[in-house]
């Protein structure tokens, strides 16, 4: 399978939309998800425009099939990514992320992972990162932190 990061642009936000707004997704994920103005506000006003940001596209032969994204919150630089089902236990996030952390090289770089979310907690061991703290966010969701140093 080729694997490539690429520029995010405007056209891929509808996808990233979609993935977000599927039940599984957002459930393994822990996340809420957003209305769809609610989304394109976040993406475009947030996620674009910050140029302290680290974004990519993540294309499995030719689909688009989710993104990877670094960005600063709470005083960490954290990693987050997004996948659509169809592209779940292929190996892409795995890939994916591999390659970001050649281009994103902030450490330590950390994330977040609901503790029921076992494929990302493998996906963040395999490249390095080491559990620690558990702790309850704002909405009540039981997250791990997991980082790399």
């Amino acid at each position: 399978m080729k694997i490539e990061l690429r520029a995010i642009t405007d056209a891929d936000l509808p996808t990233f939309y979609e993935h977000q707004a599927d039940p599984a997704v957002s459930a393994m994920a822990g996340f809420k998800p957003r209305s769809h103005d609610a989304f394109f506000v976040h993406w475009r006003t947030k996620v674009l425009a910050d140029p302290a940001n680290t974004r990519f596209a993540v294309v499995a032969d030719g689909v688009l099939a989710g993104n990877v994204v670094a960005f600063d919150r709470e005083g960490k630089r954290l990693v987050g990514y997004w996948y659509g089902r169809a592209h779940w236990g292929r190996g892409i996030a795995s890939e994916a992320l591999r390659r970001f952390l050649t281009l994103e090289t902030q450490r330590p770089l950390c994330a977040w992972v609901i503790p029921s979310n076992r494929a990302s907690m493998r996906v963040l061991e395999k490249h390095g990162f080491v559990r620690g703290e558990l702790r309850v966010d704002h909405e009540g969701v039981e997250e791990l932190l997991f980082t790399l140093l």
